[in-house]
């Protein structure tokens, strides 16, 4: 047989083994493998996870990064409510890292480069955008719809105005332009954003951050380096997790560093060790806290980590001590303990789903109030780290 004629033998059988794929499968991808494929050695023709997948649903979510990971709580519903969509979901690059390995996430894109190209290929049968922002809302909408399809949540009218589509839309739009409103709500932002999407509520599914075992290995790897004593009886148990910081937005939210210093040295002395974490916004109270504190009761876990460390890091601990920051809808991801400070965002906004205590200084008026001040004692210099160390030892 000749060269040309090995080289048509070979093209029928390509086109034999591509007519083969079945490429409507929700779990198939185009560019790489499929996960059955490659991790439970599945052939594509007898394969039992196929799933019909040729409807689609698309989430565009793209910040704050704690947002971001709290709003994937709606995962599960949305696959209980729509079994045979493929999710797409939508987001900023900065966030894409906690979106990673998430089992129920079909299709991931950002928009470092702009709206990705690939999205201007398909329509959807459901859009879902339950932010009221204008850049987020502006990208939604360049997602086509099916014949029949809807969108939830949010769109901006010919005007340019944001315009809720639902009655919870509105009543969600209405608390981020209203400080009474806000102050006033007593319901979880899983509730509030469930109704808005169309889910049944009370919402109780977790947030879902996946993590590699190569992540876990590596953090348990760098926590024997940084404290050898893991390895006796009980000392993970001993471990408390610090978020020292609070974002760039809500500078307010982070605690006092007295109160830290208190209580690492008064907790200390009952034989717990402090992990700290922190961003590069933090690096100067990290240096603080260490000078302050005694030695060995803190472990710091670096300021300058990527994402995806920072949650394996944090997913050591045994309990965590946090502001209203991603480092809480982090823990709740991973079902650890959390000890919750509050002052100028909402207390109850944040679903902690039974595993710990929130605690602001109730004898404010101006709690909630998504601003700063010039107060003294402001809200956050008003919990004593007598209030903090009953919570966290409560929860030990």
């Amino acid at each position: 047989m000749g060269d040309r004629e090995e080289m048509e033998e070979r093209r029928e059988g390509g086109k034999a083994e591509f007519d083969a794929w079945k490429r409507d499968c929700r779990g198939f991808r185009p560019h790489r493998p499929c996960t059955p494929g490659k991790l439970r050695g599945k052939v594509c023709g007898t394969c039992d996870e196929y799933q019909l997948g040729p409807a689609a649903l698309c989430i565009v979510k793209l910040a704050a990064v704690g947002d971001v990971l709290r709003t994937t709580a709606f995962l599960p519903a949305l696959r209980r409510l729509h079994p045979d969509h493929r999710i797409v979901w939508l987001t900023h690059p900065s966030a894409a890292p906690l979106l990673e390995e998430n089992p129920l996430i079909d299709e991931l894109h950002t928009i470092e480069n702009g709206f990705p190209g690939a999205l201007d290929e398909q329509a959807y049968d459901l859009v879902l955008c339950p932010d009221a922002d204008a850049e987020t809302l502006a990208l939604a909408q360049r997602l086509r719809l099916k014949e029949g399809g809807r969108r939830l949540g949010f769109l901006l009218s010919e005007r340019g105005f944001v315009e809720p589509l639902s009655e919870a839309a509105r009543h969600w739009y209405l608390m981020g332009v209203s400080d009474e409103r806000k102050r006033a709500n007593r319901d979880t932002y899983q509730d509030l954003v469930a109704e808005l999407l169309g889910l049944p509520v009370p919402h109780k599914d977790r947030p879902i951050l996946t993590l590699r075992s190569s992540e876990r290995s590596a953090a348990e790897g760098w926590l024997s380096t940084a404290w050898p004593e893991v390895e006796q009886p009980g000392a993970r148990a001993r471990l408390i997790g610090m978020n020292t910081g609070a974002g760039h937005r809500w500078p307010q939210k982070q605690w006092t560093l007295e109160g830290q210093v208190a209580l690492i040295r008064t907790l200390h002395q009952k034989g717990h060790v402090f992990l700290l974490l922190g961003g590069p916004r933090e690096r100067d109270r990290h240096e603080e806290l260490l000078a302050a504190c005694p030695e060995g009761s803190c472990i710091d876990a670096g300021t300058d980590s990527p994402l995806r460390t920072f949650a394996a890091r944090l997913a050591l601990c045994s309990v965590l001590l946090t502001g209203d920051t991603m480092a809480l809808h982090m823990a709740t991801a991973f079902s650890i303990p959390v000890v919750a400070l509050f002052g100028p965002t909402s207390l109850a906004e944040i679903e902690l789903y039974g595993k710990g205590h929130k605690i602001q200084a109730e004898e404010l008026e101006c709690l909630c109030c998504y601003s700063r001040c010039d107060k003294h004692p402001d809200c956050m210099e008003s919990i004593s780290p007598q209030r903090v160390q009953d919570a966290v030892l409560d929860l030990l």
